[in-house]
């Protein structure tokens, strides 16, 4: 459990490793199955995709620190703002769970979020949060290939009419990053930072949550 995290990566850039881990994590994925009457045959099952996953807990974001204390150096109204900024604005955040085997690495929307402070711990701010499995609607263009078949492809920037971005061959790490921001930064896409990771294993170590201001990565 010592590398157990629960991380919230903003697409602003910001990172928030929870500093106070929950003691229960509620994951639901909910069904879309649907039944019919067959003639001849009764009621049957009609198999449907699954509805959008999402994660809740409860927690909270203490004023000063601890022991028990392991993840974000970050005050309370700084996590509240975060993640209300995220709410806001519309964006997804990446959600990360990693130290189990239960591995989570998915975009995902603040559903809901609620907090408040409790007499007897001025300071400390504890909260409810709700977040729902966010997938990429963007328009997808059809390709049609030389054999007729069609494939589906996201516009790229150069196809929209910006410049293709020039990736640079290393990265100076700064406070705030984690390697989907960078990945995101760099590549337009926080999904490669497995490649970052996998380059730089020796230097980041066995946590790709846990990197640190003036740390130099190769860049694939």
């Amino acid at each position: 459990m010592r590398n157990y995290a629960i991380t919230l990566t903003f697409q602003s850039g910001g990172m928030l490793q929870l500093p106070i881990l929950p003691e229960k994590l509620k994951v639901s994925s909910p069904g879309k199955n649907k039944t019919a009457t067959v003639l001849g045959i009764g009621e049957v099952l009609l198999l449907r995709l699954k509805g959008l996953r999402s994660v809740s807990w409860d927690s909270f974001f203490p004023a000063s620190s601890a022991p028990y204390v392991t993840g974000s150096i970050i005050t309370p109204v700084e996590a509240v703002r975060a993640i209300q900024s995220a709410r806001d604005s519309c964006e997804p955040v990446q959600f990360t769970l990693s130290g189990s085997d239960l591995d989570i690495n998915t975009q995902m929307g603040v559903e809901d979020f609620s907090y408040d402070e409790r007499f007897g711990a001025v300071g400390d701010i504890y909260y409810s949060i709700k977040l729902s499995e966010w997938k990429d609607y963007s328009p997808r263009r059809l390709i049609l290939s030389d054999s007729g078949t069609k494939t589906a492809a996201a516009e790229t920037p150069k196809e929209r009419g910006g410049a293709t971005p020039v990736v640079p061959k290393t990265y100076t790490v700064v406070r705030g990053d984690s390697l989907w921001a960078i990945s995101k930064r760099l590549y337009g896409s926080g999904s490669k930072w497995t490649d970052i990771y996998s380059a730089n294993k020796g230097t980041i170590g066995a946590n790709p949550n846990k990197i640190y201001p003036g740390q130099v990565f190769t860049i694939p």
